[in-house]
């Protein structure tokens, strides 16, 4: 077991070569092939669609397996935890980008500002025949355009992606339902800001003074559009890489517990089995029978 979660970015996922790249695309069958290394649980610099056209097996997502079917459309965000399980006969087609890449030029969105990629949101949307059929064009679209590979590719690259990422957004409100913009940006807010200080930041009151409103107002936000209160968004986010630490590396519990901010050990041990019901060494002992 490593001592940390490996983590690769685009042009080290398949070391096909060390060019520095912000956007890959691959044939799933042709992606399939030379991965035992991503058969182990590992991380991303990057955003992934991952659309099954055919075939079948299995991949796990932060803890969660999920089938490989056809017609399954799966998006998989920067720093979760994705490991390959199974995969017989799969087609279909991969998509790997960046911040870097939806940045092309000034004015043009940036991820964080897409509503997709985040925490609590499907890992998958299972597409009808029309819908399949249109995102099937775009990747085949896209892989022609790789292979043009003239002046305007990546720009064309570009609108087709953005064209997806409209696409994916609609799927996930349907899924959803809607969300006004403003109460939809203002959990997203909150969120990115968990993600860059849940090692730090453990309490509602921290997050609501950094975003200027009252601990009352984030908390009642964040049961109106997620269902969870404020501070259980922010143990979610917490648990979840106490989880990932100890299923994955060989770093113990009394340095699990400090490097997620916790001075008190055993206060860790407590924490942990309240919202898991089972001790850390309990968990690890589990994910190591698997």
């Amino acid at each position: 077991m490593p001592a940390q979660i490996p983590a690769y970015t685009i042009e080290t996922l398949k070391a096909t070569d060390s060019e520095k790249k912000d956007f890959d695309f691959f044939r799933f069958e042709y992606f399939a092939k030379d991965i035992e290394h991503l058969r182990e649980p590992h991380q991303h610099h990057f955003y992934t669609f991952i659309l099954v056209t055919g075939g079948g097996g299995s991949h796990a997502i932060d803890f969660q397996d999920h089938s490989l079917i056809a017609s399954r459309l799966f998006l998989i965000a920067p720093g979760q935890v994705h490991a390959w399980n199974e995969l017989k006969k799969v087609s279909g087609f991969v998509v790997l980008f960046n911040d870097s890449f939806m940045a092309l030029s000034k004015g043009r969105k940036m991820m964080s500002a897409w509503p997709l990629f985040r925490p609590n949101q499907p890992a998958y949307f299972d597409l009808d025949g029309v819908e399949l059929s249109k995102w099937v064009d775009e990747f085949k679209y896209i892989e022609q355009e790789k292979e043009r590979n003239d002046d305007y590719s990546r720009d064309a690259i570009f609108y087709a992606l953005s064209l997806l990422l409209v696409r994916a957004t609609r799927l996930s409100q349907k899924t959803q339902g809607k969300r006004t913009l403003v109460a939809q940006d203002f959990l997203f807010t909150f969120q990115e800001l968990i993600e860059e200080n849940f090692l730090t930041l453990k309490t509602p009151r921290q997050y609501a003074e950094k975003m200027n409103v009252t601990p009352n107002y984030l908390n009642a936000l964040c049961k109106k559009k997620s269902g969870k209160s404020a501070g259980e968004l922010i143990r979610q986010r917490v648990l979840l890489e106490a989880k990932r630490l100890l299923a994955h590396t060989k770093l113990s519990v009394s340095e699990i517990s400090f490097k997620l901010g916790f001075e008190d050990n055993s206060y860790f041990g407590r924490f942990f089995k309240k919202y898991n019901g089972l001790t850390p060494d309990q968990f690890r002992s589990n994910q190591n029978k698997r």
